[in-house]
Order: C-alpha cells, then sequence, then structure tokens
C-alpha cells in the first residue's frame, strides 16, 4: 500500500502523514507526532505538501488547525486532473518532436566476441547500401591474434559484396591480410595510434584493447563524415606500401 502511494508521487514522510489522518480522522499536528513518531517539523513539511497535492484538507477547531486525509476514493479524481492537464499540452510535446534533428545511436559492447559484432555490423550496414570501409589505427597482427577466422570471412564477404576498405598502417608494417577488397598505405609514425577506427556508411566504429575488449559503435552522419574527411585527408598524405 506504502509503495502504491508512493508510484503516485507521495515521500515516506507524505505516506506516513496520510495514512496516520485516514485511521484517526480530523486531528491536529500534536496528535499526528504521537501517532506516527515523524517530528513535529517533518509534520509540518509533508501536510503542506500533501494540502498542496488535494490529498489532505482542514477545519479549525478552537483556533487551531485540524487536518483529515480526503477519502481515498477521491484520489481517483486527482489523477483524472493530472491527466486531463497532460492531455491538454500533449499535442507541443509532440510538435516538439517533428523538429529536424540529427539522430545518434550509440552502442557498446565488450568481450571476447567484439571483432566478429564489429564484423556483423559492417556487413549489415553495407546489405542496406553497399560502400567502404575506412580503417585506421590497424596493426593486423592484433586482428589475427584476437580472431584470425573471423577476419578471413569477414574480407571474403567485403569482395561478394563488392565492398572494399581502405587502410591506414604504421609506416614499415608488413604484415598484411591478402584481399583485392583491401589497400594498404603507410601513415609516418607520428600519426598512428594503435586504436582501430572504422569509419563506413553513417557509423564510427571505435575499438578499445584491453581486458575486457571494447568497441563504441556510434551511428551519426555528421559525425561519420567529419571521421571520413580527417582520414582522406590522412590517405593523401600517407605513403604506397613498398613491396
Amino acid at each position: 500500500m506504502k509503495e502504491m502511494l508512493k508510484e503516485l508521487g507521495l515521500t515516506n514522510n507524505e505516506v506516513e502523514v496520510y495514512l496516520t489522518l485516514l485511521k484517526t480522522g480530523s486531528v491536529s499536528v500534536n496528535e499526528i507526532a504521537e501517532k506516527s513518531g515523524l517530528h513535529r517539523q517533518a509534520i509540518y513539511d509533508a501536510v503542506e505538501r500533501l494540502l498542496e497535492k488535494g490529498f489532505v484538507s482542514f477545519v479549525i477547531k478552537n483556533n487551531k488547525k485540524h487536518f483529515q486525509g480526503i477519502n481515498p476514493e477521491k484520489i481517483l479524481n486527482y489523477l483524472n486532473e493530472k491527466e486531463e492537464r497532460f492531455k491538454s499540452f500533449l499535442p507541443k510535446l509532440i510538435n516538439l518532436t517533428k523538429l529536424p534533428r540529427e539522430d545518434t545511436f550509440v552502442e557498446v559492447v565488450k568481450g571476447k566476441d567484439v571483432v566478429r559484432t564489429v564484423y556483423r555490423d559492417v556487413i549489415n550496414e553495407f546489405q542496406k547500401k553497399p560502400g567502404e570501409v575506412l580503417l585506421s589505427g590497424v596493426e593486423e597482427r592484433k586482428f589475427m591474434e584476437e580472431d584470425s577466422i573471423a577476419l578471413r570471412q569477414h574480407l571474403k564477404r567485403l569482395w561478394k559484396m563488392k565492398c572494399s576498405e581502405k587502410v591506414l598502417v604504421k609506416e614499415g608494417d608488413r604484415f598484411f591480410v591478402e584481399g583485392k577488397q583491401t589497400q594498404y598505405r603507410w601513415i609516418p609514425e607520428q600519426f598512428f595510434e594503435p586504436t582501430p577506427m572504422y569509419v563506413y556508411n553513417d557509423k564510427l566504429t571505435i575499438i578499445i584493447w584491453g581486458n575486457p575488449n571494447y568497441a563504441i559503435m556510434i551511428k551519426n552522419k555528421n559525425l561519420a563524415n567529419s571521421y571520413r574527411k580527417q582520414f582522406n585527408m590522412l590517405w593523401k598524405i600517407a605513403k604506397p606500401v613498398i613491396s
């Protein structure tokens, strides 16, 4: 019962005062204190709020206020009034949702299957709209250590879907996973960080190696385009891989 009253927006003290009044009828603050065990100041505060919410009324007896709880059936009227007031400004709230905005969706995954989850997301995106993956901060040895089977399967799917990827690796790195779908270029060491970042369609995904591994997948067109521009700028200054 108390929990139900709290769900109506009453505090612990308000619930205690209201239930005490229902049991005792019209009483003074002193009598509420005796029955409930609450401090007088806490009762004054609770009664004031209950009066504002319409859960309590009072009468004057011998120049002193005596409070009483409203009939519980009237609480339904209170709730109906709140519902009607909400309905009155509901159209304004709905109109706010029609304002143009860029939707952003962020998903964080962790664990040993992070790499597979990222591959799956790339393929799912390209099934909607084929495209190109832009990858920076890559050390292919790490990906092979994490899940070599998943990596090779992923590259085959990209090729079958006629999708491709550009990969920036640290200058001098010669560990590549062969495939016609992938182009590699060397980036100067001072611009390289071993944190893989994927840009594909309207998504940016970052893999954080650790224990456990994490992937942060963000869907936001403006953000993806921003990182795509940065990647393309780095791709221009990157060096072709010397065989």
